[in-house]
């Protein structure tokens, strides 16, 4: 927002405290990737999903509303470590000597920073960018005047809750808003359900999907998935490990990293945001096949005049074009030979299907 802009919707606000807009549910928008939470650590993300960081340049100018996992949030106001918040360069609400929070109904003009570390410094800065920004306490909740970031920064979130005005007591500890006795604070989340290796077609790519039943739990979790295929020595070769709040896992079928033929296995544990050294078992799927099956897999074809069937199954979509369906060139051809030379007997052209 313009700073001329930005100076009269202030001087608009101050004219009329008592007509707080904003904090009616048209008022503002509401932020709930919970990738904003300050617990996130957001290094996994920039080794595996860099289209998930949180770039706040592109947010529109506007009255904003903070909730991790439907709960009430708020921008912390203690400075917030790199790489977390889902980004790299996380913004904090900065409070000053002597500033504090607007009180119910009062609105004022703070500052938030970008907390950020140069390549070969050994110290980080807590607020090498600064950014204005107005909050208003609607009383049960606050609301950000917030603007566009210059670059890949995001707006933090920390979650909230009625512990802020009520402390927990002695035998209890606050995780994620919430007061929980401190015995079932130290248990360790309950393990998944069993993963499911299915495919899926996204823009003509094919992946593997590793998806999972979680189960019901009072604590905000996050999930650990790693990927793994079969060598033709029986040993498991790891592909891909991935942290992430999502009870699910890509992995593409790129004849790279995976490939046809492949026996993949997915595994997944659970663990809590505010405590991630705390897991569950971890939980193994099937295996699956990515290919192409004969069944029977094994059959003896005597030349001897009968006719024989023998059923094909692929697991996996073969991907034509759509201008390419009609191609001779879109099929599967297999071919048998007899056991002692090359000869071709029986030839068989499968088309592709467009997905």
């Amino acid at each position: 927002m313009p700073g001329g802009v930005w100076a009269l919707a202030l001087a608009l606000m101050l004219l009329d405290p008592g007509n707080a807009q904003e904090c009616s549910p048209g008022g503002h928008r509401v932020l709930q990737n919970p990738h904003r939470s300050v617990h996130f650590d957001s290094l996994h993300l920039q080794q595996s999903a860099t289209q998930d960081l949180i770039c706040d340049h592109s947010l529109a100018a506007g009255w904003y509303r903070f909730l991790i996992f439907d709960r009430p949030a708020e921008m912390p106001t203690k400075c917030v470590e790199m790489n977390h918040c889902g980004t790299q360069a996380p913004i904090w609400l900065s409070l000053r000597e002597s500033e504090t929070l607007p009180a119910p109904g009062e609105i004022k003009q703070l500052t938030a920073c970008a907390t950020w570390q140069f390549l070969l410094s050994t110290t980080k800065d807590c607020c090498l960018f600064q950014i204005p920004v107005f909050v208003r306490n609607c009383g049960q909740f606050f609301v950000y005047l917030l603007q566009p970031t210059q670059g890949c920064m995001g707006y933090c979130a920390e979650a909230i809750s009625d512990a802020k005005s009520h402390p927990c007591s002695s035998d209890e500890i606050e995780v994620e808003g919430d007061c929980v006795r401190q015995l079932s604070a130290s248990l360790t989340p309950p393990p998944p359900g069993r993963p499911e290796v299915v495919v899926e077609l996204i823009e003509s790519r094919v992946f593997c999907r590793c998806a999972f039943d979680v189960p019901p739990t009072n604590n905000s979790v996050g999930f650990i998935i790693a990927w793994s295929r079969l060598s033709s020595q029986e040993v498991k070769e790891e592909l891909k490990q991935e942290t992430t709040v999502r009870a699910y896992s890509l992995l593409e079928l790129d004849g790279i990293n995976l490939r046809l033929g492949d026996r993949i296995f997915c595994m997944a544990s659970i663990f809590f945001l505010k405590k991630p050294h705390v897991k569950s078992l971890a939980i193994e799927s099937q295996e699956f096949f990515a290919g192409i099956k004969l069944k029977p897999e094994l059959s003896t074809i005597s030349e001897d005049g009968r006719a024989y069937q023998l059923r094909i199954e692929s697991t996996i979509p073969v991907v034509c074009s759509k201008f390419s369906e009609l191609d001779p060139e879109c099929k599967i051809s297999l071919k048998l030979k007899t056991v002692n030379q090359d000869l071709v007997f029986f030839w068989s052209v499968y088309p592709c299907r467009s997905w």
